[in-house]
């Protein structure tokens, strides 16, 4: 009996053993294992401060700074096509006032003979009525009337010459008059290519 509880007391001992270590080693990683999770927490927060985002503020302040130079630059090409686009009408305006005095078409009355008035000033600032030699049109408008009294002026030398007649078509419209004039000269002259530019 005597051996019997000797080995006993040996088997208990042996797993009291075993048991402790056990204990020590899970008591032991469980540090290790926190301490990781504690660092990769820290490493995050740290992260996020490095990179921080933006405001909503900052990116409206943004888009409106954008919103205002484009709206500037769209102004400017926009001054920059009209400008250049009116001193290109003045000068067809002045070559065709050239032409009409080449070729002897009289356009007297596309001007103002006398004064239209005083200056005077208004809530709208100040208010410059029509000069004497001021066109009464605006310049547009004009360069297309004086092309076509030419080209009137030309298809009436042809008309004559072939023995057309002409003097009928003075009651249309002046773009009418002049396509049946053609029309008949065309016809006349058997040419079906013949135009006034």
């Amino acid at each position: 009996e005597v051996p019997h509880n000797i080995s006993d007391t040996m088997m208990s001992s042996a797993s009291s053993s075993v048991s402790s270590r056990a204990s020590q080693t899970t008591t032991t990683l469980s540090p290790r294992r926190a301490g990781t999770k504690r660092s990769s927490s820290t490493f995050q927060r740290k992260r996020g401060v490095a990179v921080p985002r933006a405001t909503i503020d900052d990116v409206s302040i943004f888009n409106l700074d954008s919103a205002a130079e484009a709206g500037v630059i769209i102004l400017l090409v926009r001054i920059i096509t009209l400008g250049g686009g009116k001193a290109a009408l003045s000068k067809q305006l002045e070559e065709q006032i050239e032409r009409a005095k080449e070729k002897n078409v009289d356009i007297s009355d596309l001007y103002y003979t006398e004064d239209q008035g005083e200056d005077a000033w208004y809530l709208i600032g100040d208010w410059r009525p029509p000069k004497k030699g001021d066109l009464k049109f605006g310049d547009g408008r004009t360069k297309e009337e004086i092309k076509y009294r030419i080209r009137w002026s030309e298809a009436i030398k042809v008309a004559i010459k072939n023995e057309i007649e002409y003097e009928d078509l003075n009651e249309f419209a002046s773009a009418k008059k002049f396509v049946e004039l053609r029309k008949r000269i065309r016809e006349k002259t058997k040419d079906d290519a013949f135009d006034v530019l």
